[in-house]
């Protein structure tokens, strides 16, 4: 295993980097340097304001501020935005986001990428358009060929991130969920199980992962007697949160030569580097 690695995950708005918060700060304790990319700043005609924590002309201002709270309590570097409109995304040309995405990855030199799966959870454009070009981006990193004013840099591993499809069944305010996005009504799709081929223990950093979530005030309700954010994560008694969520799962789409899983899920991204 490497003495310090890098990783960097890619996401497509404010709250987004929770998806991998657990693992991203267990990391950094470790000694690893972990980055979050954002693709908006969460403002789009879309977006919620859920209390008084901001307006709709400073929306984009606090969500950066709170995605900047929640990276400080992971114990991760600073965050950076693309400034891609929110709820837009897809309008941006795939290779133009991805040479933006290809360029930091050659800056930040990665051994591991983590972005939304091709499904983006539960089908949300601006996650599917951040998928596929942080795929796309992860090849042209490493691309001689591609001018990008940097050297090449080939990270070794690309992540999607991987809520199982059964936590339908048991998560019910997960179920339930319904998020109207660009005139639809999309509902959690998540990742079949049988795809998935990652599993971190998280478990001791849940607590941090969820005041991390805490961070992001303007789009949650909070439940007055906890102080917590009422979420999905949130909405399941303490034992079956830890059982559900004292993981975060991923599916491996892109690996070294000759790196193979035989079937065994994986316990922590940086094996076999």
């Amino acid at each position: 295993m490497l003495a310090s690695p890098t990783l960097l995950a890619v996401v497509a708005h404010p709250d987004d980097e929770l998806s991998t918060g657990g693992a991203l700060a267990k990391y950094a304790a470790a000694g690893a340097r972990c980055y979050v990319v954002c693709a908006t700043r969460g403002d789009g005609p879309d977006a919620q304001i859920k209390n008084e924590a901001a307006t709709r002309e400073t929306l984009g201002q606090v969500r950066l501020q709170e995605l900047a709270c929640s990276c400080a309590t992971l114990g991760i570097e600073a965050p950076r935005c693309l400034h891609y409109q929110d709820g837009a995304v897809v309008q941006v040309p795939l290779e133009t986001a991805a040479r933006d995405v290809a360029r930091l990855i050659r800056e930040l030199q990665p051994q591991i990428v983590i972005t939304h799966d091709p499904g983006g959870g539960y089908g949300h454009p601006d996650h599917i358009a951040v998928s596929a070009f942080t795929t796309r981006a992860f090849e042209l990193a490493a691309d001689a060929r591609v001018d990008l004013s940097l050297p090449p840099h080939h990270p070794a591993k690309l992540y999607y991130f991987a809520l199982p499809r059964s936590f339908r069944e048991q998560v019910p305010a997960l179920r339930d969920r319904r998020a109207e996005i660009g005139g639809k009504v999309l509902g959690f799709v998540g990742v079949p199980d049988e795809q998935i081929t990652t599993e971190v223990d998280i478990r001791d950093w849940l607590e941090r992962k969820l005041a991390a979530l805490a961070c992001h005030r303007s789009q949650f309700d909070f439940d007055p007697a906890t102080g917590q954010p009422k979420t999905f994560t949130t909405s399941v008694p303490e034992p079956q949160r830890l059982k559900l969520f004292g993981y975060e799962r991923f599916v491996l789409a892109r690996a070294p030569a000759g790196y193979v899983l035989n079937g065994i899920p994986e316990t922590h991204q940086l094996a076999g580097l």
